[in-house]
């Protein structure tokens, strides 16, 4: 690699861990306040901003699609939630969620160490 692909690399990589602390924040708030749709429109943002971000970097493809089916699977849990005649557990939301942030922090290791490596 170049030196200038080793700055792209750096910099996409960078770019995506900064992305994922403004979105586990994010989550993590969505989480607490299910139906703030203003929130909700940031979360969804934020998820695009991030294909954007991975789609620059295939070596985050496997994460990224994780996190990827993580996000759907959580927020169709809480939607569930939401819903007359549906019970969801604390414990199953609990877990998305868990499941969720393992896939941010995995995706987010991934990215530093790019960033280091370049």
């Amino acid at each position: 690699m170049t030196g200038s692909e080793c700055q792209a690399t750096q910099a996409a990589a960078t770019e995506v861990e900064a992305a994922l602390d403004a979105y586990e924040r994010h989550v993590r708030r969505l989480v607490r306040t299910w139906l703030d749709m203003d929130l909700y429109r940031t979360v969804s943002a934020e998820i695009d901003d991030l294909r954007s971000c991975c789609a620059a970097l295939p070596q985050l493809s496997t994460c990224w699609v994780a996190l990827l089916i993580s996000h759907a699977d959580l927020v169709h849990c809480l939607w569930r939630s939401s819903q007359a005649g549906e019970r969801v557990s604390r414990e199953e939301l609990q877990h998305r969620l868990e499941e969720h942030l393992d896939c941010i922090h995995a995706l987010a290791d991934r990215s530093h160490q790019l960033a280091e490596r370049g």
